[in-house]
């Protein structure tokens, strides 16, 4: 498993700020994590721990690449700062938001 980091904020607005009406809950990771999704913006999943939205992932560009993000960082790799996210929709893995043991603040 990379050793991951928090790359540069990149402003974007966390998805439960962003008007988009309730969000389903669709079930329960463990540590109290409850994953969000939302009808009207099926590129968009968040995590949410005793109410806060602990980190999200979305598609970021015209071609479908998804990114992760904790409190607006980017989650990347530690060894060259590309973001660490698979191309495809995301599911639970050693390299999106859920799992960033190790993430130590912007490179």
């Amino acid at each position: 498993m990379p050793e991951l980091v928090l790359g540069q904020a990149t402003g974007w607005t966390p998805p439960t700020d962003r008007g988009l009406g309730e969000a389903n809950r669709d079930y329960a990771l463990g540590g109290g994590l409850i994953h969000l999704a939302w009808p009207s913006a099926p590129g968009i999943q968040a995590l949410e721990q005793r109410g806060r939205q602990v980190g999200w992932t979305e598609i970021y560009d015209d071609l479908g690449n998804w990114i992760a993000l904790v409190d607006g960082h980017p989650v990347a790799d530690a060894a060259d700062g590309e973001r660490c996210c698979p191309p495809t929709p995301p599911t639970p893995s050693p390299c999106c938001a859920w799992h960033s043991t190790g993430a130590s603040g912007d490179q």
